[in-house]
């Protein structure tokens, strides 16, 4: 029987999941449930590629902001692309700030590919 596909709404809570998540080994069990070992990985803050350099990405976040969280949700979706709108709450009474993310996903349901933009104008 052939493996169903991930619903591209599974794809982005578990991706944004990593990034509230409480321990490492949590953070990664998701991002390997939706990265590519090689998954490249591009903002306006600087370019890494790989699950260890995205964990650590993370890592410095969580230390920056220990009260931070994420949020996000599927736009649009079509031909193995994902377009993700997300909302980082600092938890430290800064205003929040607003994303868009692109991600292409490979043959295995996972991302090879994420391109992160922020901020954007919104409410």
């Amino acid at each position: 029987m052939a493996k169903k596909p991930t619903r591209p709404e599974e794809i982005v809570a578990r991706f944004v999941g990593a990034w509230n998540a409480e321990t490492l080994g949590e953070r990664r069990r998701l991002l390997e449930s939706t990265c590519n070992q090689q998954t490249h990985f591009a903002s306006a803050y600087g370019e890494h590629t790989g699950i260890d350099a995205q964990l650590e990405a993370i890592a410095s976040f969580r230390r920056q902001f220990p009260r931070g969280n994420f949020s996000a949700s599927l736009l649009k979706e079509h031909h193995g692309w994902i377009l993700m709108g997300w909302t980082i709450h600092f938890g430290d009474g800064r205003p929040p700030l607003r994303g868009v993310d692109v991600g292409a996903l490979g043959q295995n349901d996972r991302f090879v590919r994420v391109i992160s933009f922020s901020p954007i104008p919104g409410p």
